[in-house]
């Protein structure tokens, strides 16, 4: 009998053997980081022995570089709950790491000067009557911890008289651990070996090592990739049509995932079917809007967009995407609706933030995901459409560089834009508009291009809340065809307008005067001198007024100018100046 065959023998009769115990853990003495013990094989049948034996190495959330390694002889209940797995573990890591590994997460490069003390929470953070900075860095503290549905749930531990929230462990792959036997099982198959392919690509393979990702109280495991190219199985996902699902590293700045057999393409015909069917007003298929609350129309975003919020293939695919984010329960209030997208030709959205902003607390809801709000914190885009290299249609990334393009060969806005109009591609986009430019940047940065079936994700948050704007991102113009698309915003915790959702304080029902006037234009179709016309914001096109067109709706301000102007010639026919005397408007021509 083989080693590994006696070692799984051993582990099975350890779990139907184990006795139920308040405690669990027995943490071994303190070592540091450089005399932490080498990986050696597995010698004993016994699942102590199996535990002694392998290195723990430990990682902060979205961090691929471990900040601690340990070794944890564990004393195992198979009745716990996940919970109490987090406490346990937790305990356990604080007393075996230094007290200065694994503290609180540090600024990414990109934060400079003053902005680098205060990012977050603050990089002197610490939790008076506690000197084990691991339970500093899991408990961000009451201004920075977003309680969410489960918070009440949490079991906190006592160091020296004073109560922390404990972090919750992730795989490598984002398994959240939910279970003592669970993290045996993990061990077990670890211990076996664990083999991958480098950036250089050599097979690395690594034996008696645990990683573990840390993820603080309050947040959401983030996916933590050192190179291009590198790729996670994630294999705990039920797959689709056979198909196993994995992540493959498109970027690390921002954080730019290509998720491979994420959905097949009779999920993606039923979606776009359903949109076309749909026919109430908030959630029909029409000209997209912006903005926290409402619906704002943005010149500067032509696309159409309809929300498919609850039908069964808009579910399966929700529940897909949060147990690929790492949740290991499934929330509606963390998601949208699935937001179904139609570009026609020259249609496009400019680059933008999916993360919402709201700096002046104007809104009900609380959107600063740093503190204590919820935002968007991962955004999974699926495309419906084959178009080609030369199509449009791509989602651009403007602070990434393309994949396979060498650095001393990389463009900029300029020699692409030049290159572009020598081709004689973009004809029927007007010279020097944002369309033009955008098909520019799509040629010169990170642009993925749609195909049936395809899926990408990425990250609008940094790991502790804060916003990352490196994840600016536009739908670039469609040259040639149609091109279809959906998007799930995931949110960090709970929505505005479900139970449980951050709200700002001081804030009612209804929102503080801020001065916008919400107005509505009309064409009765009456007048034939507006039978062929466009609303434009001064000189700024907002949408088709022709007749038969639907009323235009915007958010406004007194002393605006909308002008009505003919389709042909661009002659103004007629100008309305928005007044001060009602916060809701009707201009009928």
């Amino acid at each position: 009998m083989g080693i590994l065959t006696k070692l799984i023998l051993c582990l099975l009769a350890y779990l139907t053997g184990l006795a139920i115990s308040d405690v669990v853990l027995q943490p071994q003495e303190k070592h540091s980081l450089n005399n932490a013990p080498s990986t050696t094989p597995l010698s004993s049948s016994s699942s102590k022995d199996l535990l002694s034996q392998v290195t723990f190495h430990i990682h902060r959330n979205g961090e691929h570089e471990t900040c601690g390694s340990t070794t944890l002889p564990l004393k195992l209940s198979k009745s716990s709950s996940k919970y109490q797995l987090d406490v346990d573990l937790t305990k356990a890591l604080s007393s075996s790491l230094p007290q200065n590994q694994c503290g609180v997460e540090q600024p990414p490069p990109e934060i400079k000067g003053h902005k680098r003390v205060s990012w977050g929470r603050g990089i002197h953070y610490q939790i008076e009557g506690i000197d084990q900075q691991f339970l500093w860095y899991c408990d961000m503290g009451p201004d920075h911890t977003t309680i969410l549905p489960d918070h009440n749930q949490l079991l906190s531990l006592s160091t020296n008289g004073v109560s922390s929230l404990p972090c919750h462990f992730h795989t490598r792959e984002g398994l959240r651990l939910t279970s003592h036997s669970q993290l045996l099982k993990f061990i077990q198959e670890k211990s076996q070996g664990d083999c991958r392919i480098s950036a250089e690509g050599n097979e690395i393979c690594t034996k008696g090592k645990v990683h573990l990702y840390a993820v603080p109280a309050g947040r959401p495991f983030m996916f933590a990739p050192s190179y291009i190219g590198e790729t996670f199985d994630i294999s705990h996902v039920n797959p689709v049509s056979n198909l196993p699902i994995s992540l493959v590293t498109m970027s690390l700045s921002p954080k730019v995932f290509d998720i491979l057999n994420f959905y097949n393409k009779n999920e993606s015909d039923s979606i776009v079917d359903k949109a076309l069917k749909e026919t109430s007003e908030t959630h029909r298929i029409k000209r997209s809007s912006t903005g926290a609350s409402g619906y704002n129309l943005n010149s500067q975003r032509t696309s159409e967009n309809g929300f498919d919020t609850h039908g069964q293939t808009a579910m399966v695919v929700k529940k897909r995407c949060l147990e690929v984010l790492g949740f290991d329960t499934y929330i509606e209030s963390f998601t949208d609706g699935l937001q179904v997208l139609r570009y026609n030709k020259t249609t496009a959205y400019i680059p933008h933030m999916d993360w919402i902003d709201d700096p002046h607390k104007r809104e009900i809801h609380d959107f600063d995901s740093a503190r204590k709000g919820t935002n968007r914190f991962a955004t999974i885009l699926l495309y419906m459409s084959d178009l080609g290299e030369k199509d449009g249609g791509e989602t651009v990334f403007k602070n990434a560089w393309p994949l396979d393009v060498p650095e001393a060969e990389r463009k900029s806005r300029a020699v692409a834009l030049e290159e572009l109009r020598s081709s004689g591609e973009a004809m029927d986009l007007k010279p020097d508009s944002w369309e033009e430019y955008m098909v520019a940047d799509c040629r010169s940065r990170l642009a993925v291009r749609p195909h049936s079936a395809r899926a990408v994700l990425f990250y609008s948050q940094h790991p502790n809340g804060e916003e990352d704007t490196s994840s600016l991102h536009g739908g670039c113009p469609v040259l040639h065809g149609e091109k279809w698309a959906a998007n799930l915003w995931v949110w960090n915790g709970p929505r505005g307008g479900f139970e449980g959702a951050p709200k700002n304080k001081g804030k009612e029902e209804k929102e503080e005067d801020n001065g916008q006037i919400h107005a509505t234009f009309v064409n009765s179709k009456k007048d034939p001198v507006f039978s062929h016309a466009k609303l434009y914001f001064q000189d700024t096109f907002w949408g088709h007024f022709s007749h038969g067109d639907p009323p235009l709706s915007v958010n406004t301000f007194a002393g605006h100018e909308w002008n009505i102007k003919r389709n042909s010639d661009g002659a103004l026919l007629k100008q309305i100046v928005i007044k001060a005397d009602k916060k809701t408007q009707r201009y009928v021509v």
